[in-house]
């Protein structure tokens, strides 16, 4: 005849095994845990966007001559594929192109090179800028930036592109005094020098008003 027995537990037992149980409930499994190798990060990206006041005499908040962008490259860039007349026998390039803010509507306005040249008979391939507000441009006219100067610095490890606005005209400029982060999307013609593109990768600057 089969006797079944009867296990009786001291009651911190049965509690220290269910919190034990509870606890292997809440585990969660990743490549680590799993003996995996991490992920890695992208080799090509966007560093850095920085949307700035002019140094003397500015409006913050407000677009105007003489404000700068800057965007870092995390690699060397391939020049042609950003603007087709420059080559990578130098490693610093300068030009006369057109920014625009565009209104956004009821979006965000946008920043982003619109101008061709002689030497970018493509347009520069940089990508746009979400400004993080709809009060750059009051107007439904894009502010355009004739004469904006573009200059390219390629280093060893990194690149990058300043941006010095001038030649303001169409639109209407305005202020904003609470805005939100500027978002960089590049252009996905840029490549490094190996052929990489930025991907789906973006940039985000530290202010949150931008001008």
């Amino acid at each position: 005849m089969r006797r079944s027995a009867l296990l009786l537990l001291p009651l911190s037992a049965v509690v220290l095994l269910t919190a034990r149980a509870a606890w292997a409930a809440g585990l969660v499994l990743t490549s680590q845990h799993l003996g995996a190798a991490a992920p890695a990060s992208p080799a090509m990206f966007p560093v850095s966007v920085t949307v700035a006041n002019k140094a003397n005499g500015g409006h913050l908040g407000k677009p105007e001559n003489g404000d700068t962008i800057t965007l870092v490259f995390s690699l060397p860039v391939d020049e042609p594929t950003m603007c087709s007349g420059w080559s990578n026998a130098s490693s610093s390039q300068s030009l006369q192109l057109q920014w625009s803010i565009v209104d956004g509507g009821a979006g965000d306005d946008t920043l982003q090179p619109t101008g061709t040249s002689a030497t970018c008979s493509g347009g520069l391939h940089v990508g746009s800028i979400d400004l993080g507000s709809a009060g750059y441009d009051t107007s439904t006219t894009a502010i355009d930036f004739q004469t904006a100067s573009n200059a390219l610095s390629v280093g060893s490890a990194t690149t990058t592109l300043t941006v010095t606005l001038s030649g303001i005209r169409n639109g209407t400029a305005g202020t904003v005094s609470a805005g939100g982060a500027a978002l960089w999307t590049p252009d996905p013609a840029i490549k490094d020098r190996s052929g990489r593109s930025c991907g789906a990768n973006l940039a985000q600057s530290s202010a949150t008003v931008q001008f």
